[in-house]
């Protein structure tokens, strides 16, 4: 994503704070609301979501959109097995991922059967994220499709969203987290947010709520910022890298104690993976596009963020004549003489082996 845009947005955001807050204040009420009153546990399941929710307005009832409408009226009729989806889909043990498609899958077969002439049921990812954003708002980011699509465009992020698709609350929470680094490091930001928050508030202490609303605002309410796109990424040529690394020196090693802030590092480690990968998908994508290779650009695919970390490889793009690449992508920032361990062990039939690229922020 092109930095230098979103930090154009953050101070357009600032100069509009008075008047976004009277707009948007309500984010923070309804999480304090349901923080204060849900109880998964409640006797009386229906009364309890219903306080629970009463804060809620327009983030789950606007317009022809009526997911809080629709949820209260299955509870009325079926509160034991709405009770027991909000228990699988608040268990953070599962992938979040699965938990939403079973939510809304569930939902939809008793929505139906109780209410066979309604043909919408509205629990769509939207209102299922709001679930869990209210639940878990150290978490997850309030999402919305249009919103994370427009916002993508407007920043250069290189993931086109498709409507519909489940991995996109993965991308869109990926993004979240990218845009939250670059807000917590606006202290004037901080402290008009912080200033606004009275005890009716959720204390957003790790600023998702924030970030939330900043991405909505701007794609909402601001006007395109186009600047001048940045390198934001030096790539280094593999053979560059060799020649340098053959004059190394040994250094002696220092056994000084140190307290390091292995919590804090690892935040900056993620973000930083996070932005090479991002490079890499967007590299891969345009490779095949100037090459006259349309069709397999847009099968390349972001794996790591779509599927998780678990399959062994961050990015599956393919080569000119359709074989598939398995590209495992480490990012750091370290100077171009940093020697990276040789990764020639891969569990796939075809090994994937390409011109090693430094990726220094």
């Amino acid at each position: 994503m092109n930095i230098k845009i979103v930090k154009s947005y953050i101070e357009e955001y600032k100069r509009n704070f008075e008047s976004i807050h009277k707009q948007e204040i309500y984010k923070w009420h309804a999480i304090k609301q349901f923080q204060d009153t849900f109880d998964i546990n409640s006797i009386d399941f229906y009364s309890n979501v219903e306080l629970s929710l009463s804060k809620s307005d327009n983030l789950l009832d606007s317009q022809l959109y009526f997911p809080r409408r629709m949820l209260l009226e299955n509870i009325e009729e079926s509160p034991e097995q709405i009770r027991e989806m909000f228990q699988l889909l608040y268990d953070e043990y599962f992938d979040i991922l699965a938990r939403v498609e079973k939510f809304q899958k569930n939902f939809g077969t008793l929505s139906k059967k109780v209410f066979p002439e309604k043909n919408n049921h509205y629990q769509d990812h939207r209102a299922i994220i709001v679930y869990l954003t209210l639940m878990f708002p150290e978490r997850y980011f309030f999402y919305k499709f249009g919103i994370f699509k427009k916002f993508a465009q407007r920043i250069d992020y290189p993931h086109k969203p498709i409507k519909g698709r489940v991995e996109n609350i993965g991308l869109y929470q990926n993004l979240c987290e990218l845009v939250r680094y670059e807000i917590e490091k606006d202290q004037e930001l901080l402290n008009l947010h912080e200033n606004r928050l009275d005890e009716n508030c959720y204390r957003d202490k790790y600023y998702n709520v924030l970030t939330q609303d900043f991405i909505y605002v701007v794609s909402q309410h601001f006007d395109y910022i186009k600047t001048q796109n940045i390198k934001a990424i030096e790539v280094v040529n593999e053979n560059e890298i060799l020649s340098n690394s053959l004059d190394t020196k040994t250094e002696s090693i220092n056994f000084t104690p140190s307290i390091i802030n292995h919590i804090q590092n690892n935040v900056a480690n993620k973000r930083i993976g996070d932005l090479g990968e991002i490079w890499v998908f967007k590299y891969e994508k345009e490779f095949l596009e100037t090459h006259g290779k349309k069709t397999l650009a847009e099968k390349v695919e972001h794996v790591a963020k779509n599927k998780g970390d678990g399959l062994g490889y961050d990015i599956l793009s393919f080569d000119l004549d359709g074989e598939p690449k398995y590209i495992e992508v480490k990012t750091t920032k370290g100077n171009k003489n940093l020697i990276f361990p040789q990764f020639c062990v891969h569990k796939y039939k075809r090994l994937f082996v390409t011109k090693k690229l430094l990726f220094k922020f």
